[in-house]
């Protein structure tokens, strides 16, 4: 039996050469009697010597194990790390030495201490080993416990990872915060390694547009679409848009090219997009809203304007007009013009031409009008009434400069507009007269309850359309309550008096030259330039007006 049992104790001591593991063995008097070849990097690194007793540094580690029976420690060997496993056998009284190198593990151990994001270990039965300090929350939320088992929400997702080996990706729920979490088995330690990402906002920003009741489109940063909710079925219809493929490149091009929102025609709707870009997550969110209502009003709303004055027109819509029965006293400049021998010039032309011409004419004085801040009161077959003064004002002085001004400018208008006349062989010539008055007028919405007219009524209108009807052929003729306020800006003449129903005593009336030049004393200009020479003598010119035609024509044919 005794032969038996050394034997067995000689097997014992042979079998750790198979071991790839290091393995020493000592006697309880600290002499090295056995290490495998594993073990050869450790024996080195301590300068140990078998059948010698080990240095002091090495030993003391190994002592506790007399006492303990079983003692376990870590220690460094170079760059690497080793847990060592410390028995003692009593067969052949002397201590076994198993050692395991950890060195990939405690890398593993530190690295997620760095990770702004969750990173736990948990065994393969299910027992987590460490968290990083990202993982707080979460720990706190699971109520998790290093050496503890983790809840069955992680554990069943250990357990399928643990079978299969493979990394798989979940989805967890802790609360009210979600959490995408990377599994990843590694077999040599026999644990899982969970890579957490909290990905709330973006489950939020994903599932937000079910509830939109407008149209919500998710693209990717290279024109994918992602996903688009209910509301925006009609336009993925009318465009082709499909989840998994590339938008139309017109949708495509007004995301990236516009800066946060564009107007896009879609099938028989118009939509406005706001575009939201999501850098985070490298996508696109761009809510639509359906405007092809207020498109429609605003088409009807362009239609109604051309019936009122701008002014008038603003005035009413943004409310500082109300649409009753309201007129009011005050002082206004009231401008009336018609073309001469009008009848007579329509019995000569096709209604066709007329209705052309008389449209252009209007046109081209209306603009004028509205530019110098005219209320066109209204259109009478040729003639034109304008006043200034409500329902904006400058005050009565800058309105009646403005309404003199704006007789001026509609008068050298009127004679390229004359050239266009003779062109369409139109052989009379268009002459224009004009009348201007300042008085105090009543002035706002006349008419009945079902339909109105902004306009202005009273003896001041009367002497404008007077004066207007005995100015001669392009000229322009004031009274004197306009002249008085005018005279230092716009050189007049005096006309004459003027016989007006109504008043018991005749007007004086004026006739308009020019605007007062701010440089007066410099009566004469004198310019040359090459293939170019200019020479006027003011006080000489006898005629403005024919010279001004002069210097048109010669522009016209230098623009040629």
């Amino acid at each position: 039996m005794a032969e038996y049992d050394k034997n067995l104790i000689d097997i014992y001591k042979k079998f750790p050469d198979q071991n790839p593991n290091p393995i020493l063995r000592l006697s309880i008097e600290g002499i090295l009697e056995y290490h495998n070849q594993p073990s050869k990097h450790i024996i080195n690194f301590f300068g140990l010597k078998i059948h010698k007793k080990v240095n002091q540094s090495f030993l003391k580690h190994i002592h506790p194990t007399l006492s303990k029976k079983e003692h376990t420690f870590e220690m460094q060997v170079e760059s690497s790390f080793f847990t060592f496993k410390c028995i003692y056998v009593e067969e052949i009284n002397g201590i076994n030495i198993y050692g395991t190198d950890i060195t990939a593990r405690k890398v593993i151990d530190k690295f997620p201490d760095n990770n702004p994001n969750p990173v736990l270990r948990v065994s393969y039965k299910g027992i987590l080993s460490y968290f990083n300090h990202g993982s707080t929350k979460l720990v706190d939320d699971l109520k998790l416990e290093v050496s503890r088992v983790v809840p069955k929400i992680i554990l069943q997702y250990v357990g399928e990872v643990s079978i299969t080996g493979k990394p798989s990706n979940y989805e967890i729920k802790v609360g009210n915060h979600t959490y995408l979490c990377s599994f990843v088995p590694v077999p040599e330690f026999q644990f899982i390694i969970i890579y957490a990402t909290d990905i709330t906002a973006l489950k939020v920003i994903k599932n937000f547009p079910n509830q939109n009741p407008n149209p919500v489109f998710r693209v990717d940063d290279k024109g994918k679409l992602n996903y688009f909710n209910k509301s925006s079925r009609y336009i993925a219809e009318n465009t082709g848009a499909k989840v998994g493929e590339q938008l139309p490149i017109e949708f495509w091009d007004r995301i990236v090219n516009a800066k946060n929102k564009f107007e896009l025609d879609i099938g028989s709707k118009t939509y406005t997009f706001n575009i939201v870009m999501i850098k985070e997550f490298s996508f696109y969110l761009v809510y639509g809203t359906d405007i092809t209502a207020s498109k429609d009003k605003e088409k009807i709303l362009t239609k109604l304007s051309k019936y009122f004055s701008p002014q008038v027109y603003n005035s009413i819509f943004s409310g500082k007009l109300d649409v009753t029965i309201n007129t009011k006293r005050k002082n206004l400049t009231v401008f009336f013009s018609d073309i001469k021998s009008f009848t007579t010039i329509t019995e000569k032309l096709e209604p066709e031409v007329l209705t052309e011409l008389i449209t252009n004419y209007l046109t081209e004085m209306t603009e004028i009008a509205i530019n110098y801040g005219g209320t066109i009161d209204k259109y009478i077959g040729d003639a034109i009434m304008i006043f200034f003064g409500d329902p904006l004002s400058s005050g009565i002085r800058k309105d009646a400069i403005s309404c003199v001004s704006m007789a001026l400018e509609m008068k050298r208008k009127l004679r390229k507009l004359k050239k266009n006349w003779e062109k369409a062989g139109l052989s009379e010539s268009l002459d224009v007269r004009m009348g201007i008055h300042t008085d105090v007028c009543t002035v706002g919405n006349f008419g009945s309850a079902d339909r109105l007219d902004y306009t202005v009524l009273g003896n001041g209108v009367n002497l404008a359309s007077r004066l207007e009807s005995s100015a001669g052929a392009n000229e322009i003729l004031i009274s004197e309550n306009t002249y008085n306020l005018i005279n230092k800006d716009i050189k007049s003449q005096f006309f004459g008096e003027i016989k007006v129903k109504g008043k018991s005593h005749p007007v004086k009336a004026y006739k308009v030259l020019d605007k007062i030049s701010k440089n007066t004393k410099q009566g004469i200009v004198n310019i040359s330039r090459n293939g170019f020479s200019l020479k006027v003598d003011k006080d000489k010119i006898k005629d403005k007006n024919t010279i001004i035609a002069i210097l048109e024509d010669s522009i016209d044919n230098l623009i040629k």
